[in-house]
């Protein structure tokens, strides 16, 4: 099913408002989550009104299946009610698949908070109204959907599951890392926490809107479900990649501090293995499959990124202390100058006669699927070679082809041994950072992101 479109979504807008729609503006990069969004300037009765619109992802991304536009419109419906800062819900439409909200004016990029006082007040401020939703009683969200873990692994497969439904069925190739990941939080699960809570899914800054040195708004319940607060803060942790706070400890400082609950750091560390794995179960798929209309460059570079930031999690799970790994120089490809031509025509004659603010975005990415290509042109073969020896060399096999090297290592990791997990982990960031390097130029936020440590 394709995503909808605004023709789908205005004339309903205008029937549940009684009003008319006056301007609109197109929500695009990261801020959208790949969703279409709009934001609305109306006009009901003679007065000016703003409204935000939040469209399905649409079906391409398996674990909508289950984390629906509908479940999060009655996750947040639940949280306005009980007093926590979110948009408060107009109406939702099944079709179109829609969700109509207040409009939240501020500002929700983190980084652009300069001074070390106000950052410290607005994640305290966080902190305090995660601790809220965090304090309230999980029956309420179960009256709406949810289902409460009831053991130890629940607190880990009833989500992980919807994760894995989402994504192996509709894998052309195996993907090793994913192989291995799934099979290490089954055989890893930590103890259970006391109770249950609401858990964002994907939590953190760029996720709240705020003014000055307070928070106005918590956004983007798509994920949430009742499971281990530890989890929410190890979520905190992936959304630092993109947005970096420099203040990482104190986040869950404060939030321990507001909600009474001890920092566990060894669930902590496992969480992070599970939070930073999200995004690689969600896009391998689409990867595989992508779809020119959607969010193309932006799911491969953060594809790329949480491949190499799952490495550097099971690394630190399991205290095994990385090396550095990079490319020796390699020479630019003799048809470079035909990406230059390229850029320089699309960069320079095309993109500043683009007034519309959506479809300027849509140039800038194909700008970077560009930059993209001109690296496998240029190193693509160089890298394959090296991937197929590293594998051969793991596994003891000698190898043609790399997609009969993935096959081979995908069945190996299917019956690896406890013993064997280090060297399978060092080799899945030699393999990050492989395609980290040839996405280089064009992975946008993830451009030299890190993983910053949790004390």
């Amino acid at each position: 099913m394709p995503l909808v479109e605004k023709e789908d979504v205005f004339p309903w807008v205008e029937s549940i408002i009684g009003g008319k729609i006056l301007s609109s503006e197109r929500q695009g990069g990261r801020e959208s989550g790949g969703r279409p969004g709009w934001f609305l300037q109306c006009e009901i009765e003679g007065k000016a009104k703003r409204y935000y619109v939040r469209g399905s992802r649409g079906e391409e991304f398996g674990f909508t299946s289950v984390y629906s536009l509908a479940r999060e419109t009655r996750v947040m419906e639940v949280l306005h009610e009980c007093g926590i800062s979110v948009p408060k819900i107009i109406a939702h439409s099944d079709n179109p698949d829609v969700t109509l909200m207040e409009y939240v004016a501020g500002e929700n990029d983190f980084t652009k908070i300069s001074s070390p006082k106000e950052r410290t007040a607005v994640t305290e401020h966080f902190a305090e109204i995660m601790a809220q939703w965090h304090s309230i009683d999980a029956s309420k969200f179960k009256q709406v959907g949810l289902i409460a873990p009831q053991s130890r692994e629940d607190y880990v497969l009833k989500d992980l599951e919807v994760w894995e439904q989402g994504c192996l069925p509709y894998l052309k190739e195996p993907v090793p890392i994913v192989t291995f990941t799934c099979k290490w939080l089954r055989e890893n699960i930590p103890d259970a926490p006391d109770r249950p809570v609401l858990v964002q899914g994907d939590t953190g800054p760029g996720q709240f809107i705020f003014k000055g040195s307070k928070v106005v708004s918590v956004v983007d319940w798509e994920l949430a479900f009742l499971g281990d607060p530890m989890r929410d803060l190890a979520q905190i942790r992936t959304r630092d990649v993109w947005y970096p706070t420099g203040n990482l400890p104190e986040w869950f400082e404060f939030y321990s501090e507001k909600s009474g609950i001890p920092l566990d750091y060894d669930r902590l560390r496992y969480y992070s293995v599970f939070a930073m794995f999200i995004t690689t179960l969600a896009l391998c798929p689409y990867v595989q499959q992508p779809n020119p209309r959607d969010e193309h460059t932006e799911w491969f570079a953060q594809d790329v990124w949480s491949k190499r930031a799952t490495a550097e999690a099971l690394a630190e799970s399991l205290e095994i202390e990385l090396e550095p790994y990079d490319l020796p120089d390699l020479k630019p490809s003799r048809h470079a100058h035909l990406f230059d031509i390229l850029v320089d025509n699309l960069e320079g004659e095309q993109l500043p006669h683009i007034e519309d603010s959506f479809l300027q975005h849509r140039m800038k990415m194909t700008l970077r699927l560009v930059q993209y290509i001109r690296n496998v042109e240029a190193i693509g073969r160089d890298i394959e070679v090296l991937e197929t020896e590293d594998i051969g060399q793991l596994i003891g096999q000698k190898f043609s082809d790399v997609n009969t090297a993935m096959r081979e290592l995908d069945a190996y990791v299917q019956q690896a041994r406890p013993d064997q997990n280090e060297a399978l982990v060092r080799y899945f960031y030699r393999h990050s950072r492989r395609e980290e390097i040839l996405m280089k130029g064009a992975l946008g936020r993830a451009e030299n992101a890190v993983m910053s440590p949790m004390s």
